[in-house]
């Protein structure tokens, strides 16, 4: 399995996946013309990932600053798929903002909806 490394831009995140050590990092910002098309790599590599690595202990990353519907949608997306493929061995890092309220709330939003996994705020 390849690891994917993309560098940032103003408009699209840093992505670091690699599989041997378990780390999934997006880092920036999330606001890219076709987010879609951005992504979809990304989520099959997610889905491939986690039906090869069941057992592996995986840390998954977001340090996004911002990032638009579309990429609220496609991150629903990742963690689902993170959520229906994990063992107990994820951990998910949600980088926020402490002085910028939606930071917090995106992060109740998804760690609510995705209860059963383990997210934890980071205030940055």
């Amino acid at each position: 399995m390849k690891n994917i490394n993309i560098e940032g831009n103003d408009s699209s995140p840093k992505v670091v996946m690699d599989s041997e050590r378990g780390i999934i990092e997006l880092e920036g910002n999330s606001y890219p013309e076709n987010t879609f098309e951005f992504y979809e790599p990304l989520i099959t590599w997610i889905k491939e990932y986690f039906e090869l690595h069941e057992k592996t202990t995986t840390t998954i990353t977001f340090k996004l600053k911002y990032f638009n519907s579309a990429t609220s949608q496609v991150l629903f997306d990742v963690l689902d798929h993170v959520q229906e493929g994990k063992s107990n061995n994820v951990l998910v890092n949600w980088h926020y903002d402490k002085d910028n309220e939606n930071g917090i709330d995106d992060y109740e939003d998804f760690s609510e909806e995705f209860g059963e996994l383990n997210i934890q705020a980071v205030p940055n």
